[in-house]
């Protein structure tokens, strides 16, 4: 009898002691604090839209690129829903490299300098892209007039200023973007050309919003091949200021490129467009060559101009398989 009657307190006291546990445990405050904010973490680290955008920046581009541009700007009027020039355009031929480097490529150093017209020869941007989102994108900006190299930046509350060539592509608009100075939302699926594309909202982090011009971005990102097909930009103010698309979409090199990009300015009405005439990847680029010399010697841009026209005709010819 005594047996049971020990066996039944024993029962008793670990009922109690089971349901005193599921109660601290119910009522644990800090443990599901902590549970939310891991499940928060895990969620940032496999945001769909930030995912997706880091894909389409990270997306294989070569080691280097060689090419030859056509900018073209003008006033432009649309009649019957019909967009063309208003007024004569203005062309400029571009020679473009960049040289990627570091993990995924991501860090850049890039030259664009005008060949055509005679009359503006010379006039560069030197620009150097980094991974790291504490550090800006350097530009440097060479008049042959001057003969002066400016560097161009952003100061600590006020966003760059200035365009490529007179065009209306800003200079903030051909930096290499980093995805941890955004936050990004997908908004829709939807369709261009036929293509899936995903619609993406971004805007900028308190330190970025300081250094851009534009409240938000909005892009349509080809889900397929990771190309931004189309961008709307919306200044301070909240207003569509430009629209940006692609179009003669190829693969070079097994990587695909827009040959043609087309920038639309709302608020001053003028339209530019960027024709890749030639694109070469993966040939060699000596650093030497992504230095400010390049810009203000005139003996040494033309040495670097006629190696990167024979670097280009050998990887021509390799090609075709004429070289021996």
């Amino acid at each position: 009898m005594r047996k049971i009657y020990s066996v039944l307190i024993l029962a008793v006291a670990w009922i109690v002691a089971v349901q005193t546990f599921a109660e601290a445990a119910a009522t644990s405050a800090p443990d599901v604090e902590v549970d939310a904010k891991v499940k928060a973490s895990v969620a940032e680290q496999i945001d769909p839209a930030k995912e997706l955008v880091s894909q389409v920046l990270d997306r294989y581009m070569g080691k280097t690129e060689i090419s030859t541009l056509s900018l073209m700007t003008c006033p432009y009027q649309i009649k019957n829903k019909k967009l063309s020039c208003a007024s004569d355009i203005r062309k400029k031929k571009v020679k473009s490299l960049t040289k990627n480097y570091g993990e995924n490529l991501r860090d850049s150093k890039g030259l664009l300098l005008i060949v055509e017209p005679i009359a503006e020869f010379g006039i560069g941007i030197l620009q150097y892209d980094y991974t790291n989102s504490g550090q800006d994108t350097d530009q440097w900006l060479y008049l042959p007039e001057l003969d002066q190299v400016k560097r161009m930046s952003s100061s600590a509350d006020a966003p760059k200023k200035g365009s490529l060539f007179g065009s209306e592509f800003a200079l903030e608009d051909v930096e290499r973007e980093k995805v941890a100075d955004y936050e990004y939302r997908i908004l829709k699926t939807a369709k261009i050309g036929g293509r899936d594309v995903t619609v993406v909202e971004q805007h900028p982090d308190d330190e970025r919003a300081k250094k851009t011009n534009y409240l938000k971005r909005v892009k349509w990102i080809d889900s397929e091949r990771l190309i931004v097909l189309k961008e709307n930009f919306y200044s301070l103010s909240g207003e569509l200021m430009k629209v940006s698309y692609v179009s003669n979409v190829e693969e070079i090199d097994g990587i695909w490129t827009a040959r043609q990009r087309t920038m639309r300015n709302l608020k001053s009405q003028r339209i530019s467009m960027l024709h890749y005439d030639d694109v070469n990847y993966n040939i060699e680029i000596d650093d030497e060559y992504l230095t400010r010399r390049v810009l203000s010697d005139a003996v040494y841009r033309n040495r670097f101009l006629n190696d990167i026209d024979e670097s280009v005709q050998k990887n021509s010819e390799a090609k075709l398989g004429m070289n021996p």
